[in-house]
């Protein structure tokens, strides 16, 4: 084993999917405090256009699994390839996504490897005092948050929620306003990663699954955690009508609605807009939170947005400790008044 980092990408139809980027630069930021390369890890079928596009992400290494069998997902061959991988690559941590695919492979991995596992971590970090990875995930209760290591065994396995290290992934890719030419630089400075075929043995496979077809359901709504605006409601709102208002702010903004969790819980609004400790963790541009208390759960999926403005009627609510701007007054009357007044500016 050495201080190696491996990340394992995840490409659609030869397009790196975000999390791929996320873990990249969050494995970057480790191995910052820890030493070692970052390897990336990416398998599937003719991959040259997700290749070119995760290289100039930065990192050590790429490692290319490319093979006809791994055109479409399949569990068995996929994680075949990928445990080889890791065999060969004998790193200290390897980080995946906590998406569908990575939540099914890295259990598997890990038992193969027969060492431990966390999963849908909201935060990492390299502890000082004995190297070990800091995995840190909600607790069983909903109102926790718990820190766990991989003390006796390696490889240390994490599986990392989408959008908790998107902060470190916009630095590499966007150039903010204030420090346009430190940013320019800086992406000037981006070395490629090297590529390196990896070949891995597949005679072995006895899959005993075949895919059939794949029938295209609806497309999913637009995913919170890439939004630049989110327009929050929670449930001082008042109900699913207060939804109405805060989607025609959303538009007027150029951004997407989110919820806290009693929003969901009422039956208001579907999950896939929550934010919080057990809903999705978000770093927006701008964080308009109407009728939202402040509970920690909420908070920690949000507190890193850039700008946090907050309306609550309750002039103690724990919102108002993180908001850059705060509001006190009733929500469903100042809604229709802000709407107002920007829709007269249009």
């Amino acid at each position: 084993m050495n201080h190696d980092i491996v990340v394992i990408a995840e490409q659609k139809e030869g397009v790196p999917e975000k999390i791929s980027f996320e873990l990249i630069q969050g494995a970057k930021k480790l191995a910052q405090q820890h030493g070692g390369k970052v390897i990336t890890i990416l398998t599937g079928y003719q991959l040259e256009n997700a290749v070119s596009k995760l290289a100039s992400e930065g990192g050590n290494e790429i490692w290319t699994i490319d093979h006809p069998i791994l055109m479409n997902y399949q569990t068995t061959p996929y994680m075949q390839a990928i445990h080889q991988a890791i065999q060969h690559a004998a790193p200290e941590i390897v980080l995946f996504g906590s998406t569908m695919i990575g939540m099914e492979l890295a259990p598997g991995i890990a038992a193969r490897m027969d060492t431990g596992l966390v999963t849908d971590c909201t935060a990492l970090s390299i502890s000082p005092e004995n190297g070990l990875l800091y995995m840190t995930r909600p607790g069983t209760d909903g109102f926790s948050l718990d820190t766990f290591a991989c003390c006796k065994r390696l490889p240390q396995i994490a599986t990392v929620r989408p959008g908790v290290l998107a902060d470190t992934a916009k630095a590499g890719i966007e150039v903010k306003r204030n420090d346009a030419s430190e940013s320019s630089a800086q992406a000037d400075n981006v070395s490629q990663a090297t590529v390196r075929p990896f070949t891995a043995d597949f005679s072995c496979i006895k899959n005993g699954v075949e895919l059939l077809s794949t029938t295209h359901g609806i497309e999913k709504s637009a995913d919170i955690t890439q939004a630049r605006i989110l327009v929050a409601g929670g449930r001082g709102i008042g109900g699913p009508e207060g939804f109405k208002s805060l989607l025609t702010l959303s538009s007027l903004l150029g951004g997407q609605i989110a919820c806290s969790r009693a929003c969901v819980e009422a039956g208001w609004i579907n999950s896939s807009c929550q934010v919080g400790q057990t809903g999705k963790t978000v770093r927006p541009d701008l964080y308009f939170a109407c009728g939202i208390s402040g509970a920690f759960q909420h908070i920690t999926g949000m507190e890193e947005s850039q700008l946090i403005i907050s309306i609550n009627k309750n002039p103690a609510a724990p919102i108002f400790d993180i908001s850059d701007l705060g509001i006190v007054g009733n929500v469903e009357v100042l809604l229709p008044k802000l709407i107002a007044a920007l829709q007269a500016r249009i």
